[in-house]
């Protein structure tokens, strides 16, 4: 175990005594309050500065400049160049999705993974966006309800780097009832866990068992299933419905929730409907971006996944309904401008691509 993973674990348990006590005078707060304020805190210490969101390659560009690698272009030296007088003003923060986190995490090479750990505390300055769990959950609650004029506060999307991969949660033994109860319990173990910096999700990742991520695991069978079922997609709509449909699925599948295929199909024609009826509407955002681009795709015949896609994907629903630019390539800049699923009609972040206009963006925000 490193130094600092060892230490910032150790400073974790020295806090939750603290929390434990602070949250014995705050029994009535359920977990899911609790939490919701913490994100509440978290997002009003953000509205001072600007969110930018980096994709992996401007992660892994930044990386190498820090290292000072020869094979850089001159674009790329000023990218690094403006992201590092950026990254020492108080004006901006860089949030990471969790599928950057993935991606950031398959950066074995020593010297790289040793620089990135180092940057995402300096860039992220703590900040994460809620993972698509969390998100959609959160979207099919507002459909339930038909809350879908209310728009989204910045404590929808923000969230600490613990939660990236699910609120922690502890069933507590009988013994251990004894002296506290659960619910002050989980309290306590999220406050003390939430402050964590980024930097120790990657340590705890660098040490996990198992594959890495693969930006090319099934593509060839998206691509297989794109083909037999082309004649099903008669127009761009048909093919949002039937995306949407299927993450509608996924995630009451995930969750363990039993659904009929008539109830999910309703989700997904009452989210459509609002869209269609309201297309400027800010409402249930990342259903509408992920369906939406995987519907692109699949309508489109002369289109087929390339690697990273589905990852792509994610990162433009983690990014567009919060950030004030995405940093990303021109394949997925060409697709989220495509005026057929009209994204810009209900996102105001800007879509930059290429590191000479990264640098120039950066360059006029300084």
């Amino acid at each position: 175990m490193s130094q600092p993973l060892e230490s910032a674990i150790q400073l974790a348990a020295a806090r939750l005594n603290d929390f434990i006590e602070l949250h014995r005078g705050r029994r009535k707060v359920a977990l899911a309050d609790h939490v919701r304020a913490r994100r509440k805190e978290r997002s009003t210490r953000a509205t001072t500065r600007e969110l930018i969101y980096l994709d992996t390659n401007a992660w892994k560009c930044m990386a190498d400049y820090r290292q000072g690698k020869p094979n850089l272009t001159p674009a790329m030296v000023t990218f690094g160049q403006n992201l590092e007088r950026a990254a020492r003003t108080d004006a901006f923060v860089f949030p990471i999705g969790l599928p950057t986190f993935f991606e950031l995490d398959s950066m074995t090479h020593p010297a790289t993974r040793s620089v990135v750990t180092e940057l995402v505390d300096e860039l992220s300055h703590g900040f994460c966006i809620a993972p698509f769990q969390d998100r959609v959950g959160h979207e099919l609650q507002q459909l339930r309800r038909n809350d879908l004029n209310t728009p989204d506060e910045l404590a929808d999307f923000l969230c600490s780097p613990i939660e990236l991969l699910g609120i922690p949660a502890i069933s507590l033994p009988g013994f251990g009832k004894e002296h506290v109860d659960e619910e002050t319990f989980n309290k306590a173990l999220f406050d003390s866990l939430s402050e964590l910096p980024f930097s120790f999700q990657l340590e705890v990742a660098s040490s996990a068992s198992g594959p890495k991520w693969d930006n090319s695991r099934g593509i060839a069978d998206l691509n297989a299933g794109k083909a037999e079922h082309q004649d099903l997609v008669v127009n761009l709509n048909t093919g949002i419905f039937l995306e949407l449909r299927g993450c509608i699925a996924t995630w009451f599948d995930q969750e363990g929730i039993e659904l009929s295929p008539k109830d999910v199909s309703l989700y997904a024609l009452g989210a459509q409907y609002h869209w269609h009826q309201s297309p400027t509407t800010r409402a249930l955002p990342t259903l509408r971006i992920l369906s939406s681009l995987y519907g692109l795709m699949r309508f489109d015949s002369q289109r087929k996944y390339r690697d990273g896609d589905p990852s792509d994907f994610m990162v433009a629903a983690s990014a567009l309904p919060v950030a004030r630019a995405l940093f990303t390539d021109r394949k997925l800049s060409n697709l989220l401008s495509d005026p057929r699923i009209g994204l810009s009609t209900f996102s105001d972040c800007s879509v930059i691509s290429g590191f000479d206009e990264m640098a120039k963006y950066l360059s006029n925000r300084l």
